[in-house]
């Protein structure tokens, strides 16, 4: 395998073990519905607020799917809340009602946000050793951002990589162009470590990167990759990438 330079990561089931369910009307809507209401916005129930939401989801993904090809464009949630509070005749609506409103579905919403063992040892080791690192996540910024600076990520990579900053996500190889102009080598010497066959490991391989993919959901397809780790193995990437260099204690 060439020398790795810059190891791109995937996020969630990669780095951060989560479980969210949005559907849930008591839970995730019923707050929502009071929290809109107490804005100036009222609907009839949480079963209409959901229905709202999900219609003007697929509006917006019908654009930019339109624009990156099916199942490859980003809606950015922030743009879908505050149309939320529009459609109702809202007063007025600031960037602080629609965080909040992001704030309070991802809230209710979660069941498990929380890091595998050994992330903060692998990523603060492969920078000490000179690497270049960097996220590369199909991801909202309204939810994410507070969950990473909650687990101490946002100042361990070189640069992140959102989709719903950008309006595109994986599988485009033109998400992934993105993190690639900013390693400043070839892609043979990149690696992207993820979870999911079809959004990291089959389009970074398309591309010429190095793959790892890492089995936290219990897959029993191998995928073609250069390096396959049962469970988030950090360990095994570090030994790889940095022979001699291997982390204690990450499993």
């Amino acid at each position: 395998m060439e020398t790795i330079r810059a190891v791109v990561f995937d996020l969630y089931g990669t780095l951060i073990c989560i479980h969210t369910d949005e559907e849930d009307l008591e839970r995730v809507w019923k707050p929502m519905t009071f929290y809109y209401g107490y804005h100036g916005a009222q609907y009839d129930g949480p079963d209409q607020l959901r229905r709202a939401y999900r219609a003007e989801v697929r509006r917006r993904q019908r654009a930019t799917d339109a624009r990156f090809g099916s199942g490859c464009g980003e809606v950015a949630l922030e743009q879908v809340l505050e149309a939320l509070f529009r459609k109702k005749g809202a007063p007025w609506v600031t960037g602080e009602m629609v965080r909040g409103a992001g704030m309070l579905l991802r809230a209710c919403a979660t069941d498990q946000a929380e890091l595998y063992p050994g992330v903060h040892q692998m990523l603060d080791t492969l920078r000490g050793a000179g690497k270049k690192v960097f996220l590369l996540s199909n991801a909202q910024r309204l939810f994410t951002w507070p969950e990473m600076t909650m687990l101490e990520l946002c100042g361990r990579f070189d640069r992140i990589f959102l989709s719903s900053d950008w309006g595109v996500k994986k599988p485009s190889p033109n998400y992934f162009g993105l993190v690639l102009q900013e390693c400043g080598c070839p892609p043979g010497q990149v690696m992207m470590v993820g979870n999911s066959i079809h959004d990291d490991i089959a389009p970074a391989r398309a591309l010429g990167m190095r793959t790892c993919f890492l089995n936290t959901d219990g897959v029993t397809e191998k995928p073609d990759c250069d390096l396959f780790c049962e469970f988030a193995d950090y360990d095994r990437i570090i030994k790889t990438i940095l022979p001699g260099q291997a982390q204690a204690g990450a499993r």
